[in-house]
């Protein structure tokens, strides 16, 4: 049978099929989703289908109670903010430091803008000739500060502990001698400075400090402080950026500009920290414990 005679044919009884209500068109106003299927299954008719159920009084409650709290925190972040409760350059520089005494006490966490001097050309205190004047210049930041004690509870979480390490006599007070890891830094970088080629034979002359030994150990101490210095950098790998300037108006060329801005900690704080619990140059015989027969013993310098 032709198609056209079909629909004709049928005609009457599709239109009894979709026209039985005489809204029915208006009803289809939503396309049921997956989700759906088993609620209209259970309904009688599409009115009941397109009815929006009714919320018990308790959704309300706790729609209220929610919205109560998030105005309490969000106000409460503005007052903590405000009054400096929560010391964010604190937190944060002690959770990327390795626990120290100087953690544990908050010194050198808090961070200020400062511009570097990274003048090319024009020098300062410490970028003089060898002799005295340059040499108290770099002693002035610490680098040859004597050791202070970390005390027995804050040596394990320091990483020192008795089998390994050094400790001092319980009569003494205990604990471990330790110096401070960034002064050892600046120390290294002193010692680079004073084997410079124009610098090493005023040093060698002077014959103190590591210049006290034999020529192959003093290049040993370098290379051990170049070393260190360079994973020190990358350790803390500086992600600021270097742009360029411009010079000579006359024969205009560009240069990189050395004068940045960095977030830095406070040396200062640390140095003096370090220098008030400097132990005395000299200490009496017994005040390290003695070798024990379990203790680490390294066979040759590490």
């Amino acid at each position: 049978m032709p198609l056209s005679i079909f629909i004709l044919k049928n005609s009457n009884g599709l239109k009894k099929m979709f026209d039985h209500t005489p809204n029915q068109e208006a009803r289809f106003n939503k396309i049921p989703q997956n989700d759906d299927c088993e609620t209209l299954l259970s309904q009688s008719s599409t009115d009941d289908y397109t009815k929006k159920p009714k919320r018990p009084l308790w959704h309300y409650g706790i729609s209220s109670l929610f919205l109560l709290y998030s105005v309490i925190i969000f106000l409460a972040g503005i007052w903590i903010g405000s009054h400096r409760l929560f010391d964010a350059d604190s937190f944060c520089g002690g959770h990327v430091s390795h626990y120290s005494p100087l953690v544990k006490e908050r010194i050198g966490l808090h961070y200020n803008l400062q511009r570097f001097n990274g003048s090319f050309m024009k020098l300062n205190a410490f970028r003089q000739p060898a002799g005295p004047e340059v040499d108290a210049a770099w002693g002035s930041l610490g680098t040859d500060y004597r050791a202070f004690v970390v005390s027995p509870s804050d040596g394990p979480r320091s990483g020192l502990t008795p089998k390994t390490h050094v400790h001092i006599s319980p009569q003494y007070g205990g604990g471990y001698p330790a110096n401070v890891e960034g002064l050892h830094h600046l120390h290294c970088l002193n010692l680079l400075r004073q084997a410079l080629y124009y610098n090493y034979d005023y040093y060698h002359a002077l014959g103190q400090g590591a210049f006290s030994n034999a020529d192959h150990v003093v290049r040993f101490h370098v290379t051990h402080c170049l070393d260190i210095l360079r994973q020190q950098l990358m350790c803390a790998v500086d992600v600021g950026v270097l742009g360029q300037v411009w010079t000579f108006r006359e024969d205009p060329s560009a240069f990189v500009d050395f004068n940045t801005e960095h977030k830095c900690r406070n040396y200062d704080a640390v140095r003096k920290w370090a220098e008030k619990r400097q132990l005395p140059e000299e200490v009496p015989p017994d005040f390290l414990v003695p070798l024990g027969a379990e203790d680490v013993v390294y066979e040759e310098i590490p």
